[in-house]
């Protein structure tokens, strides 16, 4: 038989197979910008057009349902308010029951009595001067003292 192979014959080497050639890249073309053109007008609303009027006012809601929601709201903060300004009251009084048994009192004191800061200790002592119940003794400062008129 031809095919065979005698046991000490040297075996070959496979050949490694030349590289492609490289070719240059085909340069692109310089883009082109495209232009859009403009989407058509839709069936439902023509374009720049304003929506018509219709000639009939669309259905508004019913005022007796309404109108019990915007009493209960209304009502519901007058009560609030009343809550407020009654908690409010009570710190007035606080203050001048201060005033009555130590003769005066400063914004630092009502600061520490009432638990508030420099700014609502001083919208009490001034709405109190207002109201004509405290006097201001002093401009600005550690100096400011109000006294009970």
């Amino acid at each position: 038989m031809p095919d065979e192979v005698p046991a000490d014959a040297p075996i070959p080497e496979p050949v490694p197979e030349p590289a492609p050639i490289a070719t240059p890249e085909p340069i692109p073309e310089p883009i082109q910008p495209e232009v859009v053109a403009p989407e058509p007008p839709t069936a439902q609303i023509p374009a720049n057009e304003p929506i018509a009027p219709t000639a009939e006012p669309l259905p508004q809601a019913t005022t007796s349902v309404v109108a019990p929601i915007l009493n209960y709201a209304r009502d519901l903060a007058v009560k609030a308010r009343a809550v407020i300004q009654g908690r409010k009251r009570k710190k007035l009084d606080k203050i001048l029951e201060f005033v009555t048994a130590k003769g005066s009192i400063t914004n630092d004191q009502v600061e520490k009595l009432l638990h508030v800061s420099d700014a609502t200790a001083t919208r009490y002592l001034t709405q109190l001067e207002k109201e004509g119940k405290l006097k201001q003794e002093g401009k600005t400062g550690k100096s400011v003292k109000y006294l009970k008129l």
